[in-house]
């Protein structure tokens, strides 16, 4: 039978093997009785029978009496469980000579699964599939499995409640569709205030995005107590030493978490769509676009007003503060 995890089971089967038994009723009847197939009856006899085979229900020192009296089926046991549907062991289970093997070559190489699965291959010509390998090593606790979302030294994020007090960096990457040419928007926005900063590059690195955090400073007025960025290449270590050398920490969002970052995911989309577009060609030069950028910045963080800033500008909520 299926199996169930409903704990009226043994009683029911219980009252079924009683009627069977004490009653003596036919199979037929107990099973239309009880509602369930015949041949689930007999299982429900099977495992009874193996519940009490320590039970003496025969009477040798009386062999006229029939088995089974009054008196020796009150002794016995009813409640059937219901058995765990776990498997104990699978039949195409690996050989432990082979996870042995698996095993001793992850000490001795320190290598992923992939590599110690071609070595299994085609060294010891044994027939063994990938996943199996990363399940074994899995099992026994080799690999460590998925970066963490958290990074353990990242720190708290702030209560935002004046300017500065946390800032989001990100990078808007651009690719031209005939040259394949890349270009790099680095942003900056200020939580409280939403004042904002962007410019663009040819490349990516930590350092370019260091130094326009430092600019986005000096053009806001104020001192950055926090940044916060995503875990792309340009916020690396080197980043974060650039910064701390200045006196700003850093923290970075959850991987695969963009939320963590809403403020200036929703100013890159901003940017794309009220300023430099969704693509740009290589006939744009880089001092063009920074030109556009600098008069749509102005724009942005003077006269475009915000719903969440209760219709005021960067600049008034700046000011208020």
């Amino acid at each position: 039978m299926s199996y169930s995890n409903n704990p009226y089971l043994p009683k029911a089967r219980a009252l079924g093997v009683k009627l069977l038994i004490n009653e003596g009723l036919p199979l037929a009847v107990v099973a239309n009785k009880c509602g369930v197939h015949r041949s689930t009856i007999y299982r429900w006899k099977k495992k009874w029978l193996e519940l009490n085979k320590y039970q003496q229900l025969a009477n040798f020192n009386r062999p006229t009496r029939s088995a089974g009296t009054k008196f020796r089926l009150n002794s016995c046991s009813w409640l059937i469980p219901t058995l765990s549907s776990r498997p104990h062991i699978s039949p195409n289970a690996i050989a432990d000579n082979i996870v042995a093997l698996v095993l001793k070559l992850r000490e001795m190489l320190k290598r992923c699964a992939e590599v110690i699965w071609w070595h299994l291959v085609q060294d010891n010509e044994v027939n063994i599939s990938l996943s199996s390998v990363r399940r074994i090593l899995k099992r026994h606790h080799c690999v460590h499995g998925r970066r963490p979302r958290v990074r353990r030294d990242n720190p708290i994020r702030p209560n935002v409640t004046k300017p500065g007090e946390l800032i989001q960096a990100d990078t808007v990457h651009y690719i031209c569709p005939l040259t394949k040419r890349r270009r790099y928007v680095y942003t900056v926005i200020d939580i409280y205030t939403r004042m904002t900063y962007a410019e663009i590059y040819s490349s990516i690195r930590p350092g370019i995005a260091a130094d326009v955090v430092l600019r986005a400073e000096a053009s806001f007025g104020f001192k950055f107590s926090m940044v916060q960025a995503d875990n792309g290449p340009e916020y690396c270590r080197y980043f974060e030493e650039s910064l701390r050398r200045k006196g700003i920490p850093t923290r970075h969002s959850r991987l695969h978490r963009p939320n963590d970052n809403a403020f200036i995911e929703r100013f890159n989309r901003t940017i794309q769509e009220e300023c430099l577009g969704r693509t740009i060609y290589h006939t744009a030069t880089n001092s063009q676009l920074q030109a556009k950028l600098n008069k749509y910045l102005e724009f942005y963080n003077v006269h475009r007003v915000h719903l969440s800033l209760q219709y005021r500008t960067p600049l008034q909520m700046l000011q208020s503060s």
